[in-house]
């Protein structure tokens, strides 16, 4: 599994289109579902689905249609489009391609005790508040981690993925 973290970032060098790197991106986060613990209460409504939020472009949403319907251990994948910023407690992954910053900090506001993971792609996204930022350097992709973002929503990411980041915040 770690391996595919490696080689999705070789990848994503060869294909710089948007619907190529967000393929790339998608494929990262199944790996980070599969790689982090939520607590039994995340799934109070969500029966046997791991929501998997996205607030972005049509691009986004058709790049992670790919891991639709994938399972993480006996959970399955649901992508669900929340471009309207509602009902963000149904979500086990709340991926944000672009918002202005304003909306962004209202957003971790509003998430920032929930079992939400919270994904971008910048280091302004974690050092806003977000909790892994999957940012391409150079045709690499760097990840970066909140842990006191993540400790503080009641989720655990493996130390093998911890590894494998920039930790900012508390360990």
């Amino acid at each position: 599994m770690l391996a595919l973290f490696a080689s999705a970032a070789s990848v994503c060098a060869a294909a710089p289109a948007a619907f190529e790197q967000y393929s790339v991106l998608a494929a990262l986060t199944l790996n980070f579902a599969r790689f982090t613990q939520w607590p039994d209460s995340a799934f109070a409504d969500a029966g046997n689905a791991l929501n998997v939020c996205l607030v972005g472009d049509n691009v986004l949403l058709q790049s992670f249609e790919s891991i639709d319907g994938k399972n993480v251990g006996n959970r399955s994948i649901k992508i669900v489009n929340s471009e309207r910023l509602r009902n963000l407690n149904q979500c086990q992954i709340l991926f944000i391609s672009e918002l202005p910053n304003n909306v962004l900090l209202q957003v971790f506001l509003d998430t920032k005790t929930l079992p939400v993971l919270t994904m971008g792609e910048d280091t302004d996204f974690v050092a806003n508040g977000g909790m892994v930022a999957m940012v391409n350097v150079d045709g690499k992709i760097q990840l970066h981690i909140n842990l006191a973002a993540v400790k503080a929503s009641g989720l655990t990411i493996s130390s093998n993925l911890l590894r494998l980041a920039k930790i900012v915040g508390d360990r």
